[in-house]
């Protein structure tokens, strides 16, 4: 379990989505979008960053049947 916390937080994809939902809720909390481009913009979020999840994970299994 502490392994998969500190690759998770080593992550850059892991990052680059926390960076990206903070400036979507910046972006609200400054009145510059509306809710439900709010929650567009976290469903993006958690959408890219799940595929790139997953996009690695094929990529290491790969390489695992591969050897």
């Amino acid at each position: 379990m502490i392994s998969k916390l500190q690759y998770l937080l080593r992550s850059r994809k892991f990052w680059a989505a926390v960076i990206a939902a903070v400036s979507a809720l910046s972006a609200f909390a400054l009145g510059e979008i509306s809710t439900w481009q709010l929650v567009q913009s976290l469903v993006a979020v958690a959408a890219a960053y799940s595929t790139g999840v997953a996009i690695e994970d094929a990529g290491s299994a790969r390489k695992v049947t591969q050897q």
